[in-house]
């Protein structure tokens, strides 16, 4: 005896005749409502957004990090001085790390160039940081980080 090798089929029985049709219809709707993300659970994240200045300029290139009071760090990167990142409300302590932009016709083995700028360790380590930030549900004003 040979063996049917196994099919799998799906079918849409429809609800029976005593059933409410239009109960049926607005369940179906429903779930495509959930299905295409009209029930998304929110994270609880705000959009922070803001400028990074050392000595009145732009810091062109860095990462700026957000080390909240319990848990995980956020880090964003930053171009032109300014940033933008997701948090959830609360206080936070920042850091800022400038990253130097390779010289043209830099290659793998060449001595790095000197850095352009060098932040005090009151900016550019967690334990000495003076850079606070408070996150706030409705808070549409940028956090800007003023470095001197």
């Amino acid at each position: 005896m040979k063996e049917k090798p196994f099919q799998f089929s799906f079918v849409f029985n429809p609800p029976p005749l005593g059933c409410d049709r239009t109960a049926v219809h607005a369940c179906l709707v429903l779930a495509l409502v959930c299905l295409l993300g009209g029930c998304s659970k929110s994270d609880g994240t705000l959009t922070v957004r803001g400028q990074v200045t050392f000595q009145g300029e732009a810091i062109d290139s860095g990462v700026l990090t957000f080390f909240p009071q319990q848990g995980r760090p956020t880090m964003t990167n930053m171009a032109a001085g300014k940033y933008s990142t997701a948090l959830a409300p609360g206080e936070y302590t920042a850091t800022v790390e400038v990253v130097n932009a390779l010289p043209p016709g830099f290659k793998e083995g060449d001595p790095m160039p000197p850095p352009k700028i060098v932040l005090p360790a009151e900016y550019t380590t967690r334990a000495k940081s003076t850079l606070k930030a408070s996150v706030q549900v409705g808070q549409d004003q940028p956090i800007d980080f003023v470095l001197k």
